[in-house]
């Protein structure tokens, strides 16, 4: 199944909307709607399908225009289900303009037993674009007993602006060759968060040394400077309600000194 998504945001006056809106099942969205006033504008991104399967193909395209102000969730764990010799795969590509806002922040992903899944993601960000962007892996179905039982997971990751490439990620997991529970890849957790956080210069620093107050016992993570334009942080755990619970508290220091925001209403699943 060729799953497609394609929608572009604009600002009219203090207001972003969806202008235009193009969707193929099994990808689907609700109305953007506006728990927070005229921005940002709350989109949720549904698969009808309940899962990912052997040969399917998704792909998702968001433009922002120029001061747009979105925040996508996907209100459900992406399901990637067994592949006897295939693959599914993922293309998500995303362009911010000028001053536009992207909040990214997703249900985890699970890899069935003998899931093959491939996932490349493009972000462009213009001057002044502002970008908080999470993701989660988590090991399968732990209760079935499937805990790094698929075949491959593949991330390939760019961010870039005109100035070139602010960050590269490409990795690959094969736990049937190379097992992936030990020192040096998961460290003997289960579970795998990504932040990236791009903004103005002004607030990196601020940042930088609010993340660092981050307390929370049972998780390990690291944080480290991008290039330029930002943060990047990665962190393992032993449970999907722990590591979300961590990010959201990043989540609300880079919504307090980089929008002047609260967290805002959330409602999953």
């Amino acid at each position: 199944m060729h799953g497609r998504l394609e929608i572009q945001f604009e600002r009219q006056e203090e207001k972003t909307i969806a202008r235009t809106i193009h969707q193929q099942a099994p990808l689907k969205v609700i109305k953007p709607f506006y728990p927070e006033g005229d921005s940002p504008a709350h989109l949720y991104i549904l698969n009808t399908t309940g899962g990912i399967l052997e040969g399917d193909r998704m792909e998702i395209n968001l433009h922002f225009g120029n001061k747009a102000n979105v925040l996508v969730i996907m209100p459900s764990a992406t399901k990637v289900h067994p592949s006897s010799t295939g693959d599914a795969r993922q293309k998500l590509s995303f362009r911010l303009e000028k001053d536009s806002v992207l909040e990214y922040f997703p249900e985890p992903l699970l890899p069935f037993s003998g899931a093959a899944f491939l996932q490349e993601t493009d972000i462009f960000l213009e001057d002044g674009a502002v970008l908080f962007w999470g993701d989660i892996l988590g090991p399968g179905r732990r209760e079935k007993g499937e805990l790094f039982a698929y075949r491959l997971y593949e991330n390939q990751m760019t961010i870039a602006d005109r100035k070139g490439f602010i960050a590269r990620e490409c990795f690959r997991l094969e736990p049937s060759i190379t097992p992936i529970n030990g020192t040096g890849v998961m460290e003997g957790y289960s579970h795998m968060g990504s932040l990236y956080v791009l903004c103005g210069d002004q607030y990196i620093e601020a940042l930088l040394q609010a993340f660092r107050t981050i307390k929370m016992e049972g998780l390990f993570w690291g944080l480290s400077l991008l290039s330029r334009r930002g943060l990047f942080v990665r962190a393992l755990s032993h449970e999907t309600p722990e590591l979300q619970d961590f990010f959201m508290k990043f989540w609300a220091l880079f919504r307090k000194i980089v929008l002047g925001r609260m967290l805002p209403p959330i409602r999953r699943y």
